[in-house]
């Protein structure tokens, strides 16, 4: 009774709705996840706030609270991001449970059927010994028998039929003990899909609370800013639209130091990533001796080693190695441009958090341009970019997936786009955005893209 009692509380119907509950109630339970005194960027919206109600403020003053003010901005939208991401994969553990816990009720029902076969087999043979006396001894073999052949006879039935019983009651043993690990398996599983679900939960009211103070800092910086330049432009003697003018040149300064300093880091990738090639690739310097030994008996000393050294150092300027050798990728160029041509028929869809179409996130439309070109991917940006090979820029390639991280941190992984050809990428970035393409190298957050890409 135990068994079908709790088969029929994990059948996949009634898991998915309990799971659902859950959820509900922890999303109505949780408290808001990001406070205003602590969310990233808001102490520096703060400051430049009180910058620009200063009356004794500088330009140089200002100009600096313009500058905190985009940054502050960035820092807001990338903690929503990474909160996202965050829920993102808690909602792909969920799932993965759930699917666990369905198995597991399925595996339990089998073994609590098998049970029931086997005790019925028992009881079968239970009715057949009281229906034949109730006995299975050798007695009974020999009151019963009609001459000492008989008796041999009917001996070796009943020890057949003993030993049946035995095998039977082992079977219904062995049975019993499935059936309750199995039971306690899939009532294990059943609170991992039930804890998953509720962590699910917690991570998107914290990244739906993360998303909206995001949308708050960046309006506080856009309206504090317009004060900045209101102010500048009165301290400066000049108009709003010439002093607008003046911090648009600012920013694109800015933009080039940043650019500036992403070649400088794709090109110290690229060095770090010829030395662990040069690291771990046999030198081929003990090949060439081998092979110019023997000639030496032919042309004695006119013939030194002199010629083979040039070769060995033109090649390696010549064919730049891959990132790293030890792990490769899998799919093929061809794929690459097909996933590449496929994110591109997505552009226009809406932004849809943990969306898989018609709506998709940003992992959500990468994952969907790869799946396309029959390879599939993990579900967040982080994981995206922990379960690809990672190659230098220098070999970017159409379908690559290039990402972004806080300072370039790999834990710190927000952001994944699909690169499409020309510099360009395919991406979906924030509610309220369609799925777009840009330049990746020219604007939002160059200080932030990791400098490898990753290809599946």
């Amino acid at each position: 009774m135990t068994y079908r009692l709790f088969g029929r509380w994990t059948h996949p119907v009634v898991l998915a709705c309990v799971i659902a509950l859950i959820a509900a109630a922890v999303v109505a339970s949780s408290p808001r996840a990001a406070g205003a005194d602590t969310y990233p960027g808001l102490a520096d919206i703060a400051a430049a706030k009180a910058s620009v109600a200063d009356a004794s403020a500088t330009v140089a003053e200002l100009d600096a609270a313009v500058v905190k003010l985009e940054q502050a901005r960035a820092d807001a939208e990338n903690s929503a991001l990474i909160a996202i991401d965050v829920y993102l994969q808690a909602k792909d553990d969920a799932e993965r449970a759930q699917r666990q816990s369905v198995a597991a009720s399925a595996r339990a029902d089998d073994a609590v059927a098998a049970l029931d076969n086997a005790r019925s087999d028992l009881g079968v043979i239970a009715m057949e010994a009281y229906r034949s006396g109730g006995s299975m001894t050798s007695v009974e073999a020999i009151l019963g028998a009609d001459g000492f052949d008989d008796v041999i006879a009917r001996s070796e039935d009943y020890g057949r039929a003993a030993a049946e019983v035995d095998s039977v009651v082992q079977r219904v043993r062995a049975t019993e003990v499935v059936a309750g690990t199995m039971s306690d398996f899939a009532a294990d599983a059943a609170q991992d899909a039930a804890d998953a679900a509720d962590a699910a939960a917690v991570a998107l009211t914290k990244a739906e609370d993360s998303r909206r103070v995001a949308e708050q800092a960046v309006a506080d910086a856009q309206v504090t800013r317009e004060g900045a330049v209101v102010r500048l432009a009165h301290l400066q003697n000049t108009t709003v639209q010439l002093e607008q003018q003046r911090q648009a040149g600012l920013a694109s300064e800015r933009q080039r130091v940043q650019q500036a300093q992403l070649a400088a880091a794709l090109a110290a990738a690229e060095k770090a990533a010829a030395e662990q090639t040069a690291a771990t690739q046999p030198p081929p310097a003990t090949t060439p001796p081998a092979t110019i030994t023997p000639p030496a008996t032919t042309p004695p000393a006119t013939t030194p080693p002199a010629t083979t050294p040039p070769p060995a150092t033109t090649p390696p300027a010549t064919t730049p190695p891959p990132a790293d050798t030890s792990v490769s990728w899998s799919s093929s160029a061809a794929q690459g441009q097909a996933a590449a041509a496929y994110a591109q028929t997505l552009l226009g869809s809406p932004y849809q958090l943990g969306g898989n179409g018609p709506g998709y996130d940003c992992s959500g439309l990468t994952g969907a341009s790869w799946a396309s070109a029959g390879v599939s991917l993990p579900r967040s940006s982080r994981t995206q970019y922990a379960g690809v090979a990672h190659v230098p820029f220098s070999q970017l390639r159409q379908g690559d997936l290039i990402f972004w991280g806080t300072n370039r941190d790999a834990s710190s992984i927000y952001h994944v786009a699909i690169y499409i050809g020309n510099g360009l990428v395919a991406e979906a970035t924030v509610p309220g955005s369609l799925a777009k393409t840009r330049y990746y190298a020219s604007s939002w957050n160059l200080g932030d893209i990791m400098p490898y890409a990753g290809r599946p």
